[in-house]
Parts: structure tokens; C-alpha cells; sequence
């Protein structure tokens, strides 16, 4: 392969991952849920019960849709009624669950092929460029 500039380098790079982002956005897609579901369903399982900030009409349009479809519960705060406390449910629990397991499976699948070391250096270079960007 003939050396490649920088620019074509980074054409390449964004190429492939808009491939894998299509990939993993997959999961979502089957369960059909939107990004920002998708999110919430993330956040309340790593966190638990929250209360979330219900003043943004966004916030409130994700927490409705993923409640009309029984994946969260909300409970009112007992000291500030203004407060809304938003769980998942078994089935937002099954939900995410499943989502989350469709996810490590592309990632297996991406990982497989790789030997040992390249899987590590893989990761290190992954790192290092979201090191990059979150500066």
C-alpha cells in the first residue's frame, strides 16, 4: 500500500467508523429506541434510581416515551413534589440488558480477529485519541 498523507489517513479513519458507528447503532435500531432512550436506559442502569432534572421539555419527551412503553417508572419526589425520581423497570431492565449484550457482541466480533497484542494496542491507540479529544 502506498504511503498515505495524513488527510487521506484521516479520511480512511472516519470512513471506518462511520461503518462501526452504523454497526452499533444497530442494537437501538432492533429495540427501536432513540439515542436519548438509548441513554437514559444506560444512565439509570449504571446509576440506578434518579432524580433527573425534568425542566428540559427534552428530558421529559425521553422519560414520556420510555415510560408509555413500561421501560422507567417515575415516583414524585416526597419533599419537593417538583422532583421526579425515574427508575427502569424489569423490562427497561431486560431492555438494556439486551441491548448492552448485542453491543459486546459486535465488539467481540470486532475483536476476534486480532491477536492478543494488536487487541491491546488496538485499545491503547483508542485511548489515546479519546484522550485527544475530551481535552
Amino acid at each position: 500500500m502506498p504511503k498515505q498523507s495524513l488527510d487521506e489517513m484521516a479520511h480512511e479513519l472516519m470512513g471506518h467508523l462511520e461503518i462501526l458507528t452504523k454497526r452499533f447503532l444497530l442494537p437501538e435500531k432492533t429495540a427501536q429506541l432513540s439515542r436519548s432512550e438509548t441513554a437514559v436506559l444506560r444512565y439509570l442502569s449504571d446509576h440506578g434510581a434518579a432524580f433527573l432534572g425534568l425542566a428540559l421539555s427534552s428530558t421529559t419527551g425521553v422519560v414520556d416515551a420510555l415510560a408509555e412503553r413500561k421501560l422507567v417508572e417515575r415516583k414524585r419526589g416526597e419533599g419537593d413534589r417538583r422532583q421526579v425520581r425515574v427508575a427502569l423497570t424489569r423490562t427497561g431492565t431486560r431492555m438494556h440488558d439486551a441491548f448492552m449484550g448485542a453491543r459486546c457482541g459486535l465488539g467481540i466480533g470486532m475483536l476476534e480477529p486480532l491477536t492478543e497484542t494488536e487487541r491491546k494496542k488496538l485499545l491503547d491507540y483508542f485511548r489515546k485519541m479519546t484522550t485527544g479529544l475530551l481535552r
